[in-house]
């Protein structure tokens, strides 16, 4: 149970307050350019008396319009919106799930679009069906761009709340900016505990020699792993234990972009072969269901995870990290950072399969030497592998 007070969301405008011993949990999104209804973030479930939904970021200049959805498990909406900044004005609009605005916050909007967010904005709520929602901030008619603006949205259905879910958005400013992708769902409680254990990949790593990166337990533990892939260490295992929970999901980003790199899902064998970002149409299917807020389907034991390049893909370092979860929340962050052995110690270690030419190799050390250069076998035979 978190011991962080959730009071601190009350809202007495729109008489709601948060029950005693309330769980507060928190996660990012990315905001990428040019988003619409179809890749609006998922806030999740705004439950009457039971969940409070919130979300923080930034409109800018270079990504002006953000979009949200949430679904109602209730008959009526409310909604504290403030514009920290305060600036510049911003427009905050309420649309169904077929994309009809039904309350808009801006002076230009229709009167009966203005007095239904007048109720949004009000103790008693905007009377609504059960369904999906969508809210939309962007900057208003007249406003001035130049400035970022700084916002919060709050939303709430009923009188109290005993959870709330927290999104903090990080928006896209640029094409070349990395995005974070994770369509899992998954929420870390606000106080939640963060271990870290690093080590290193060795070349020519197999099942037999993962990297065990921890447990696994159904809304209560999460693990976090970040690494690279190089030419020398270019097929990357890691295992872990699923002791409890029905499902997996999976987070998986490559931060670097310029190889296509492939994650496939394991059992503890590494033979049977559950997902696959590059496989059969099934395999890809089952990767889709575990990076989906739904996860793929699979019980308790042993499992591994195998991180490569694409086929044919060009061996460029790629940095790249992944989270994996069970259930909707964790309240203990297992963390791997994990290095990459060099060809020099791949060599040294005896762990490297030399492709090279004796000939060349000497033909190239001795013409080095020859010239007063001061190297090594090891160097000489790494740039030869």
């Amino acid at each position: 149970m978190s011991n962080f007070t959730a009071s601190y969301l009350d809202s007495t405008i729109l008489n709601t307050t948060a029950a005693p011993s309330s769980r507060v949990y928190v996660r990012d999104v990315s905001l990428p350019l040019n988003t619409s209804l179809d890749t609006a973030s998922n806030l999740g479930t705004l439950t009457t008396d039971a969940t409070q939904l919130n979300a923080r970021a930034q409109v800018m200049r270079e990504n002006p319009t953000h979009f949200y959805k949430f679904t109602l498990d209730g008959d009526s909406i409310k909604i504290n919106f403030s514009n920290v900044t305060g600036s510049s004005g911003l427009r905050v609009q309420l649309l169904n799930s077929s994309g009809t605005i039904v309350a808009d916050s801006s002076s230009v909007a229709s009167e009966a679009l203005q007095e239904a967010y007048d109720d949004l904005s009000s103790s008693d709520g905007l009377d609504q069906e059960a369904g999906e929602y969508f809210v939309k901030v962007t900057f208003d008619t007249t406003s001035v761009r130049a400035v970022p603006q700084l916002y919060s949205i709050a939303l709430y259905s009923g009188t109290r709340f005993a959870t709330s879910y927290q999104t903090v958005g990080k928006a896209q400013s640029t094409e070349r900016q990395y995005v974070l992708i994770d369509k899992t769902m998954t929420f870390s409680l606000i106080d939640a505990q963060s271990y870290e254990l690093k080590t290193a990949h060795a070349a020519n790593e197999t099942a037999l020699s993962a990297i065990n990166i921890g447990w696994l337990y159904e809304n209560k533990a999460a693990l976090s792993v970040s690494s690279q892939l190089t030419d020398v260490c270019s097929t990357q295992y890691y295992s872990f234990i699923h002791q409890k929970g029905e499902s997996l999901k999976l987070a998986y980003n490559n931060h670097t972009g310029t190889s296509d790199t492939r994650v496939q899902l394991y059992d503890s064998s590494g033979t049977q072969l559950l997902a696959d970002s590059h496989g059969t149409e099934d395999q890809k299917a089952a990767y889709a269901a575990l990076a989906s807020s739904d996860g793929l389907d699979a019980g308790a034991g042993p499992y591994l995870i195998k991180v490569s390049y694409g086929t044919g893909e060009r061996k460029t370092k790629q940095i790249y990290d992944f989270k994996v979860y069970s259930g909707t929340s964790y309240d203990a962050l297992y963390k791997t950072a994990v290095g990459t052995e060099s060809a020099k110690a791949a060599l040294a270690n005896g762990h490297l399969v030399m492709k090279y030419s004796m000939q060349d190799t000497a033909v190239s050390y001795l013409m080095s030497m020859s010239q007063g250069e001061d190297v090594s076998i090891i160097d000489t035979l790494s740039k030869t592998f």
